[in-house]
């Protein structure tokens, strides 16, 4: 079972992690970003997304299956693209496209640092790991001290 200092500090981290994969989240309907959650669980954090897409973000999608073209429709209608032909149409011509040879991420190899630049050694050693230490040998300080005077 974590004590009360260890939740808060895991809890500390989730969100602050959470915050800044959302600041590089490209915001077209606000819909990712609002499925990003956490939740801790014994000895467990979990931050995740409720989006079945979300890692597509990070890595981009690799050709295959045709991406779902209301997601894409969805995707041009929130962009200012202007065109000759209908959105549903771009649309599909997208889809088409990132089924055939996948993203342009994909193909560039991916990684875009939505994701990993905040879920990394670095990250979790700066933000969760020294904090946690700092926090409990402050906490184990203050108790010793507390003893001494009673």
């Amino acid at each position: 079972m974590l004590s009360g200092l260890t939740r808060a500090v895991l809890a500390a981290f989730a969100e602050k992690t959470i915050e800044e994969i959302r600041s590089r989240i490209p915001n077209v309907s606000g819909t990712m970003s609002a499925s990003l959650g956490y939740r801790i669980e014994g000895l467990t954090l979990t931050i995740f997304s409720s989006e079945k897409y979300f890692t597509v973000l990070e890595t981009g999608r690799k050709p295959g299956k045709r991406p779902p073209l209301d997601v894409i429709e969805e995707w041009v209608k929130q962009k200012p693209i202007i065109s000759d032909i209908s959105t549903r149409s771009l649309a599909f011509l997208i889809a088409r496209k990132i089924g055939e040879e996948g993203s342009l991420l994909h193909r560039q190899g991916g990684k875009s640092g939505v994701i990993s630049k905040s879920i990394n050694a670095q990250s979790i050693k700066e933000n969760l790991t020294d904090v946690l230490d700092g926090k409990l040998r402050r906490a184990v300080i203050n108790e010793f001290v507390k003893r001494g005077t009673s």
